[in-house]
């Protein structure tokens, strides 16, 4: 593989066989001067064949300190090995927020049963009224149906009621659950 120099704006790559003996040249991708570095110069210059070939030593133990560091110009660049193609590194997903530790946080107090009770009395029939009232202005239930299901006679005077009463179980289970948790968070910062 011959060795190169890559161009650090554009990536461009320029073999050292092409780089004229100067030492400084336009990039051809972008046009920035580039400067071969003095040690990578020396190094590609072409020297004399051996007249003798000798037997391949091999290679002494390598000690287990790194080497030190190789100071290098700024401005000057690199020189790579041809490789085919870099590929792109993947981004990154930001990590998620860190969520705040549990030490932080309010704690909630114990709702006694006499509390919760309580509750269920004043949100049963609140939550009748909510239904009621909201089904009444959009046309589910009617004034006539609620007439009805006091004064008529036949079993299907129910229906019209029996069909907002999940809705009521459901605006009353919502009642008790957010009293509760208001409850709990007053009692918590009392105890605190």
């Amino acid at each position: 593989m011959a060795p190169v120099l890559q161009c650090p704006d554009c990536g461009s790559k320029h073999p050292l066989g092409e780089v004229p003996e100067s030492g400084a040249f336009p990039c051809k991708g972008c046009g920035r001067v580039l400067k071969v570095p003095e040690r990578v110069a020396q190094s590609a210059r072409p020297e004399a064949a051996p007249t003798r070939v000798e037997a391949p030593v091999a290679p002494a133990p390598v000690a287990a300190t790194a080497p030190p560091p190789v100071a290098s110009e700024p401005s000057a660049t690199a020189v790579m090995p041809v490789v085919e193609t870099n590929p792109r590194p993947e981004p990154v997903a930001p990590a998620p927020p860190a969520a705040r530790p549990l030490d932080d946080r309010k704690p909630l107090g114990k709702v006694p049963v006499w509390m919760r009770f309580l509750l269920w009395i004043v949100a049963v029939p609140l939550g009748f009224i909510i239904v009621f009232v909201v089904a009444r202005a959009f046309g589910v239930f009617t004034s006539s149906q609620l007439s009805d299901v006091f004064l008529a006679n036949d079993a299907d005077r129910f229906w019209p009621v029996a069909r907002v009463l999940p809705f009521v179980a459901l605006v009353t289970a919502l009642i008790v659950q957010a009293g509760v948790y208001a409850i709990a968070r007053l009692r918590g910062g009392r105890s605190r």
